[in-house]
């Protein structure tokens, strides 16, 4: 049952904000089969067993992580919820033993590892603060961490900081979590290009690097710690007139194509892998709605949503993995704010 189903943050404070449990019904539309109230869920994350949910919240006036058990039917159980130690807390990741859970604080430039027992978070066991800033005085006055992931080994976190155009790398312990002083640090060229999100390939050996400020992609050679370059690719037309920047980036299940969002230019770049780290742009194909703040496809690869944030829908699309084409079914889903869909 649960490998069929998907949830989306709805970021409200208000009345229908919270984390949406949809099943996919064949070809048809997915339905929805629960609702977790939680305000401002932002991003969400998966334990390694698939028995818990994770997602970022608020608290007072506070960042926040909670915690949920995922029932047989897909439903949500709360567990627990704790604060960050920082603000406009952002994404959520566990290490692979599903020991420790890793939040970032994008407004105060640090994140918070916390020890997990059960599925419930039971203590705030280390926070981290990285310093600098960027050219870009706007978005760049210090420290935003954006994205904390794992390399494919499991042997490191990966946090990526728009403030400071960075991708730091931190070794993981499986017994006492994260090393914060073995810390090292990939900078981001060109400076002011604003990192937000980061994709590694099935061998892991090659990433993909989504730039919020620069709204480019960036290949990379991966090994043990550190990011070699190997390409930049714009995400956006030569002629595009509108302020726009980048949000959320995603990889086909075959890792033929490379998928992008824009926002303000409300598409998503559609781009054809080498393999290699080489990327071409092969199609643009608008959201049909404001800001695409996440892309996902659902389970069976057969189908693609989009949340777009600032018009309140989750837009579907069918997918034809032969060509990377993606085209609208006319599926449109009313949500407060969605901004995230996961479901592995």
């Amino acid at each position: 049952m649960t490998d069929r189903v998907f949830y989306v943050a709805a970021c409200s404070e208000k009345e229908g904000g919270g984390i949406y449990g949809y099943k996919m019904a064949g070809e048809g539309a997915p339905e929805q089969i629960s609702f977790a109230p939680l305000p401002r869920a932002n991003y969400l994350a998966f334990s390694p067993d698939r028995k818990y949910l994770f997602s970022t919240c608020s608290i007072g006036d506070e960042g926040g992580v909670a915690s949920f058990a995922i029932q047989r039917d897909g439903s949500l159980t709360p567990l627990n919820r704790m604060p960050a130690d920082g603000l406009s807390t952002c994404y959520v990741i566990t290490d692979p033993a599903g020991k420790y859970l890793y939040a970032a604080n994008y407004l105060t430039g640090n994140f918070a590892e916390f020890k997990l027992v059960g599925g419930r978070i039971v203590e705030r066991s280390k926070q981290v603060r990285h310093e600098g800033k960027g050219p870009n005085e706007a978005r760049q006055d210090g420290p935003h961490p954006h994205f904390c992931g794992l390399t494919p080994d499991g042997r490191y976190l990966c946090v990526v900081d728009l403030g400071i155009d960075a991708i730091m790398v931190y070794p993981l312990d499986p017994e006492k979590g994260l090393r914060a002083d073995g810390v090292i640090r990939n900078p981001v060229v060109p400076a002011g290009s604003g990192p937000r999100h980061l994709v590694f390939d099935r061998s892991g050996r090659i990433a993909y690097l989504l730039n919020e400020l620069g709204n480019t992609v960036m290949s990379y050679r991966y090994e043990d710690g550190r990011f070699t370059h190997l390409a930049t690719r714009s995400m956006l037309p030569p002629h595009a007139n509108v302020e726009t920047k980048a949000a959320a980036i995603r990889l086909s299940e075959d890792e033929a194509y490379l998928f992008a969002t824009n926002r303000g230019f409300d598409s998503i770049a559609v781009y054809r892998l080498d393999g290699s780290g080489g990327m071409e742009l092969h199609d643009l194909v608008l959201t049909g709605g404001s800001s695409p703040r996440d892309i996902n496809f659902l389970p069976g690869y057969k189908m693609l949503a989009a949340a777009n944030e600032f018009s309140d829908q989750l837009v579907f699309f069918d997918y034809d993995s032969a060509n990377g084409k993606l085209t609208p079914n006319g599926i449109i889903y009313q949500l407060p704010r969605p901004l995230c869909v996961m479901w592995q």
